[in-house]
């Protein structure tokens, strides 16, 4: 009998595969499982638009200004700023630390804030108060969801460059993004570590029962 033919017949072998691969399934559970509650709050923020208000050309654009409530602007620039959940829980209103706010600073004196909207592909989470200070948007203490976005309009004087954030959450990971995020998807990281890890396994598995089969009808 050949090498190939012993280790085909071995019932041992196939006692011990299905053992591994019962193994393998309950240590994938558990991985899933610690990952699931273990896992960081996440939030990306970043600029979506900026757009001048006045934008006549030079030799027109003296004879022109714009009031907001009476006051003269110089360089009136709409700004929308962007803040999305994008990890695999939600942030609580009590994940926020002595109930202070998330700031976005633009860096430049924001004169109004017009609108803010919210879509949530997961669950219908409410828009979370926002204010403005000098140059930032305060958002919160409330919940955002893990799918959230939030986006804020504003009114600035003077041209927004870049935003930064200032986010008093303990177990959150917050990162800026260059480019606006138009519909909030999970890196490809984050999604599949755990997609992988079970799909990986519960193949194996499949395998291993399949061939079992096989292996039952030719020795029976």
């Amino acid at each position: 009998m050949s090498i190939a033919g012993e280790w085909y017949s071995s019932g041992t072998f196939w006692t011990g595969a299905s053992a591994a691969a019962t193994l393998l399934v309950g240590i994938a559970t558990v991985a899933v499982t610690y990952l699931t509650r273990f896992a960081r709050q996440r939030l990306e923020y970043g600029l979506r638009t900026v757009a001048p208000l006045l934008t006549a050309p030079d030799g027109v654009r003296d004879g022109l200004e714009l009031r907001h409530r009476g006051v003269l602007l110089e360089r009136p620039f709409l700004a929308e700023v962007v803040l999305a959940g994008w990890g695999r829980r939600d942030v609580p209103r009590d994940a926020f630390d002595n109930g202070e706010p998330i700031r976005l600073d633009l860096g430049v004196r924001i004169v109004e804030l017009l609108q803010i909207t919210a879509t949530d592909s997961v669950s219908a989470t409410p828009v979370p108060p926002a204010r403005v200070d000098g140059t930032e948007l305060l958002i919160g203490p409330a919940l955002i969801g893990r799918r959230q976005r939030i986006v804020i309009t504003c009114l600035t004087e003077d041209k927004p460059r870049e935003v930064s954030c200032a986010a008093p959450l303990a177990n959150a990971r917050v990162r800026r993004r260059v480019r606006d995020p138009e519909s909030v998807v999970t890196p490809l990281g984050e999604v599949d570590k755990q997609s992988f890890l079970v799909g990986a396994v519960g193949a194996f598995l499949v395998l291993v029962i399949m061939a079992k089969s096989v292996y039952d009808t030719l020795s029976g």
